[in-house]
């Protein structure tokens, strides 16, 4: 595949079409002399493997580490079951019910847990309840939790600036700026045009092509960012891949362990019935913005391990660092001018959770082609939403690049409403 400079949406669409839809072999190497990688990180699509497939498929297709599992799961004991035909909500002045609204959100997976008990579960287009699916971005915020933890025991420090856990990063944005406004996206940072935040980092990884001297590898993917010079850290909300890989370079360096040892031995091995695997580069480190992969039972665990948590249930995973990692976050007004502000009304962002600020304490975690868990603390709820809903939009290369654009569905604030119409219809069965 030739290499494609994403300077216009065109080059993106073509780029992600031979992505996802078959047009070419994923190759992750475009030049001779880069560096060999595992064998499955090249694996050739066929013309039936689609985003869906490539989501569900994620270690057929590129080198991954494990994240273990539990010996004793969280329990998922079934509830009342809710029937998605029956709960309707309104978004952009039309009225559907919860069945429509999945089917036109190309969902293939949704569970609803209420109090601790399974309402609902759904799967679609033959993918089933033992089989992995990608988190994309809502890896991000397994990362904000496992890096709450490091602060509450004193290894890392918020106001610290980065490059003191990484003297690697002490040239570029993320290292000047504090590890806080790395949790919280408020680092003033540019990205080439050719290496735009996600596109840049996927080649990196393996993901798609990589041209001939490019960075072959998340860590040097970082060090070609630059200073924005019309932002300055703390004064601004931008979303973008670089942050979170830095913050996982930090815990790296801390704790001397993998991103996924740590995932494993502070999360997983608590709480999951299923491993769970992350995407690595060609030197085994773990993309810690986007490369996780699980069932979706265990992504509703993990919901339910902090809602829980949050609540004062110290049992699997310590209260106050949960808090600490949720605590009200002070950007909102940044937030509203940032380039995922469209479809997030009155959001806020901290330690790579979104805060709905809905009055009910609601959180999410949120990724790239649908992937969403949703929170609700007051009413006890944890949705989990797997889906393949196509995303080609173009990803701003700095805070001024412009905002991203999704259709009236597939935003936040849409699924929020489902979650709302949800959370009453499970109030009045219980």
């Amino acid at each position: 595949m030739k290499h494609v400079v994403p300077g216009s949406n065109g080059a993106y669409r073509a780029l992600f079409a031979a992505l996802f839809f078959g047009a070419c072999a994923l190759s992750p190497v475009a030049s001779a002399d880069a560096p060999r990688v595992p064998e499955n990180h090249a694996v050739a699509m066929k013309p039936q493997e689609t985003l869906s497939w490539r989501l569900r498929n994620t270690r057929m297709t590129i080198g991954t580490a494990n994240v273990q599992r539990a010996r004793e799961p969280i329990a998922l004991p079934n509830g009342r079951m809710l029937d998605p035909e029956a709960i309707t909500f309104t978004v952009d002045g039309t009225t559907l019910t919860l069945a429509d609204y999945l089917q036109r959100t190309q969902t293939d997976g949704f569970i609803v847990v209420h109090d601790g008990h399974v309402v609902m579960e759904r799967y679609f287009d033959g993918f089933g309840p033992h089989q992995t699916h990608m988190w994309a971005s809502m890896t991000k915020s397994v990362t904000g939790l496992l890096t709450a933890q490091l602060i509450v025991a004193g290894k890392l420090v918020p106001n610290a600036p980065l490059s003191t856990y990484v003297p690697e990063l002490a040239e570029t944005p993320f290292g000047t700026s504090t590890l806080q406004q790395n949790l919280d996206m408020e680092v003033p940072v540019r990205y080439p045009a050719s290496l735009p935040p996600d596109l840049g980092l996927f080649a990196a990884v393996g993901f798609v092509p990589r041209a001939s001297g490019a960075p072959g590898s998340i860590h040097a993917f970082l060090q070609v960012a630059q200073q924005s010079p019309e932002a300055r850290a703390g004064n601004l909300w931008y979303y973008q891949n670089g942050s979170p890989e830095a913050v996982a370079w930090a815990i790296r360096h801390v704790t001397g362990q993998s991103w996924s040892a740590l995932a494993s031995r502070e999360i997983w091995s608590k709480i999951a019935e299923d491993d769970a695997d992350i995407v690595v580069d060609r030197t085994g480190t773990e993309m810690a913005s986007g490369g996780l992969n699980t069932t979706l039972r265990d992504a509703a665990r993990f919901g339910e391990l902090v809602r829980t948590s949050a609540a004062g249930d110290s049992s699997r995973f310590p209260t106050d660092v949960t808090r600490l990692a949720l605590k009200p976050a002070t950007n909102a007004a940044a937030f509203a001018k940032g380039n995922l502000a469209p479809g997030r009304p009155g959001y806020g962002y901290h330690d790579y959770w979104y805060q709905l600020n809905d009055g009910d304490g609601s959180i999410s975690a949120s990724g790239r082609f649908g992937q969403a868990i949703i929170i609700d603390p007051r009413e006890r709820l944890t949705v989990v939403k797997f889906s393949s809903s196509p995303d080609q939009a173009r990803r701003p290369t700095s805070a001024t690049g412009g905002a991203i654009e999704h259709a009236p569905l597939d935003t936040a604030d849409a699924l929020h409403q489902a979650v709302v119409a949800i959370s009453k219809a499970a109030a009045q069965s219980h």
